[in-house]
């Protein structure tokens, strides 16, 4: 009966002894020598642990096991039979007899064990008995005060909680880490049960698809569960529940719409910064579920839904911080005493429309003008944009680091420069014999105006296509300079980044931005932010050939979703080391990825792939 016994006999072992008889068969060929002594051994460890409070670890390491059983079952079925449940309170003087008559299924009765005492259930005995692919589980037990189940609410949530724990471990070998999904299923049952109408909310999860959906996020990373699933309970059985609605995709004007209608009944600035970043966790955990959950058609659209609700909440929040400051502070104006404009500028993976799990989102702010404001309160134009850019950083808040977290590095002089970029202070900068590095000028091939005045947004980008693509050759040596300088800082020895090793994401990137830079004087098909499409456009003026084309498209896809695979089971952005071949992370990671019982092959194409970028990059570039 899986935990709940042996935690039963560790705690009561200092009083009295209870005895739990098993009659156990081999399942998988015959017994090995010395098997039952690695079992006693097994055994004699886990009481330990629970002697010593390690509770959790005990279950980790249960869950494991069961993992690897559930890993073994064979057939591809999702199918969910009828579970039959009788509840009987006259067979026994002493307990209520819960019989459950079901198709056999591994790991059900460890976690129907846990879900009876997260619900306040006591088991005195169990009986089993199996005939052919079914099980016959009888089940004496009482509530927590030793009586027998006789309200019908109680006998409705033992009924609910069994057909939920019966399906949901049918399922669980389809789930991708089998072991997260039933460490997390615990957890999300003790929530569950301090609901108080907890058996409504399972109204609609005995559907097949809706336990799979369930089955698939509650296996797919602990970064996941621990900063989504379980942090937004409210927001997963809406979710979850409706998978249906999962299947569509929100429109940027969808969404912006909506937002727009949440923030017109919010009193104050206080109540609409939580509604903004309340619509915008909701709206973040929607788009990965749907990824996830295979609704995105590819890691594009994936990518694309993210970028459009960065730009609707960015969009949002520059206005909100507007106005506010407007009503203090009055219009800001250009030195000729015309109002000034401003526009906000996407860089990097935004800017790309290229976002992913634990993205941050880099940002420029570019304003017109050196005037002053019309009042009540008169200030600078400069201090005016300065506080709207600090107001706008506090306004949007990161659940965690490197995860919605603006970056304004890329504006001129980084960390030393202001916050809000003039325009001529723009112009100074990135124009051709400027102070701007090589690769801040290579970087601004990513820049998007995505906020604020549309025309000045335009005539920003052109002066980005003036200074990026104006003909003079790509410094390759400081290219290569800086990518030594990120191996030295971001790559362990030994290990394998998948961004920053050679042949990784970045030597990828670089190799795209070089050749439209190369080729975009005279070619403007090839000014592009995304990645994904320049290589296409690229291919098209011939800068690269057929075969090229294929290696690079294919080992950029590929490196995109490693890259995704990694973020989304760490949720940290920063940590892209790819975990050892051979090891659990390893194989979770393939299985992520679709490899499914073959980690080697995701080991050959990390290596074919991240060879033919380094090949490329070394042979076009020279």
């Amino acid at each position: 009966t899986g935990a709940l016994p042996l935690f039963r006999a560790a705690r009561e072992s200092a009083r009295r002894k209870i005895v739990d008889v098993f009659e156990v068969r081999q399942v998988f060929g015959t017994a090995g020598e010395g098997l039952w002594e690695r079992y006693a051994a097994d055994l004699t460890d886990l009481l330990r642990r629970l002697e010593a409070g390690r509770q959790r670890e005990a279950q980790g390491e249960l869950a494991k096991r069961a993992a690897a059983t559930l890993r073994q079952q064979a057939g591809p079925s999702t199918l969910l039979y009828p579970v039959d449940i009788e509840i009987d309170n006259e067979a026994s003087g002493q307990y209520t007899v819960l019989r459950i008559d079901a198709p056999d299924t591994p790991g059900f009765l460890y976690e129907f064990t846990t879900a009876l005492a997260l619900n306040g259930m006591h088991i005195a005995r169990v009986v089993i008995d199996s005939v052919g692919s079914r099980a016959r589980d009888t089940v004496y037990l009482t509530d927590a005060r030793g009586r027998k189940i006789t309200s019908p609410e109680k006998q409705q949530e033992l009924r609910a909680a069994t057909v939920l724990v019966k399906h949901f471990t049918r399922l669980l070998p389809h789930s991708p880490n089998p072991e997260s999904a039933l460490l997390h299923f615990h957890e999300l049952l003790g929530q569950l049960f301090s609901q108080p109408d907890w058996p409504a909310q399972l109204a609609s999860l005995h559907r097949p698809e809706v336990l799979s959906a369930l089955a698939r996020l509650l296996g797919v990373s602990d970064f996941l569960w621990d900063d989504f699933l379980r942090m937004q309970h409210a927001n997963l059985f809406p979710v979850v529940r409706d998978v249906d609605a999962l299947a569509i995709a929100k429109s940027k004007e969808m969404l912006r719409a909506e937002l727009a209608e949440a923030l017109r009944w919010a009193p104050d600035g206080r109540v609409r910064r939580d509604v903004l970043n309340d619509f915008k966790d909701r709206e973040m955990f929607r788009a990965d579920m749907r990824h996830i959950l295979a609704h995105s058609l590819d890691l594009s659209q994936f990518s694309g839904e993210l970028t459009d609700l960065a730009e609707v909440v960015v969009e949002a929040a520059c206005q909100l911080c507007d106005e506010e400051l407007r009503a203090q502070f009055g219009t800001p104006c250009r030195e000729d005493g015309q109002p000034s404009r401003l526009s906000v500028c996407a860089l990097g993976k935004c800017g790309g429309r290229e976002l992913g799990f634990a993205s941050d989102i880099e940002l420029m702010f570019v304003y017109e003008g050196g005037g002053r404001t019309t009042g009540p309160q008169v200030i600078a134009t400069a201090e005016y944009y300065e506080a709207l850019v600090r107001e706008f950083i506090a306004t949007i808040r990161a659940r965690r680091e490197g995860i919605f977290e603006i970056d304004l590095q890329l504006r001129p002089y980084g960390k030393a420069g202001s916050m809000a970029v003039p325009l001529d202070s723009f112009r100074r900068y990135f124009a051709p014999g400027g102070p701007a590095w090589d690769y801040e000028r290579q970087a601004l091939v990513k820049l998007r105006p995505i906020a604020g005045d549309p025309e000045l947004g335009a005539q920003i980008a052109a002066l980005r296509d003036l200074y990026v693509y104006s003909g003079e050759p790509f410094n390759v040596a400081s290219m290569r300079a800086m990518r030594e300088r990120q191996l030295r800082h971001h790559v362990v020895g030994g290990t394998i980044n998948a961004k920053y090793s050679r042949g990784g994401l970045v030597d990828a990137e670089y190799l795209v931005q070089a050749l439209q830079i190369r080729y975009g004087s005279h070619e403007p098909r090839v000014r592009l932010t995304n990645t994904r499409m320049a290589i296409e456009a690229l291919a098209e003026v011939g800068a690269l050939s057929p075969a090229d084309h294929a290696r690079l498209r294919d080992a950029y896809a590929f490196l995109r979703q490693l890259i995704d695979a990694l973020r989304m089971v760490r949720g940290n952005a920063r940590d892209l080391t790819v975990p050892p071949a051979g090891s659990e992370e390893f194989a979770f990671l393939a299985r992520r990825l679709g490899y499914q019982g073959d980690p080697a092959r995701l080991s050959d194409d990390l290596r074919r792939h991240m060879g033919a970028v380094h090949e490329l990059s070394l042979r076009l570039l020279a």
